[in-house]
């Protein structure tokens, strides 16, 4: 079991999609953008591995323990945590 923060796109999704590879479960987390969570989801389950999405917004501590809360709930343990989400604000 997996989470990958920030796992929408970029390195984020790189790892996701690597971690469903090797055989984990992945919930690949989202701040914003659901429609594009749903397709790194459908993209690891159309090559055979397992994901679910769930929404988050790291910047916010309540969301964070929330999102862990509620995978190991769902899902029984947490195993693999990649704290990936980040921020760019462009000046």
């Amino acid at each position: 079991m997996a989470i990958v923060t920030g796992a929408s796109s970029g390195i984020g999704r790189a790892i996701a999609e690597r971690l469903a590879q090797e055989g984990a479960m992945v919930v690949v987390n989202y701040g914003k953008s659901a429609n594009k969570t749903q397709t790194v989801v459908a993209g690891i389950e159309s090559k055979g591995g397992k994901a679910v999405a769930l929404q988050a917004d790291m910047s916010k501590v309540a969301d964070a323990r929330r999102l862990v809360r509620d995978m190991v709930q769902r899902f029984g343990h947490l195993d693999i945590l990649v704290n990936n989400a980040g921020m760019v604000i462009f000046k």
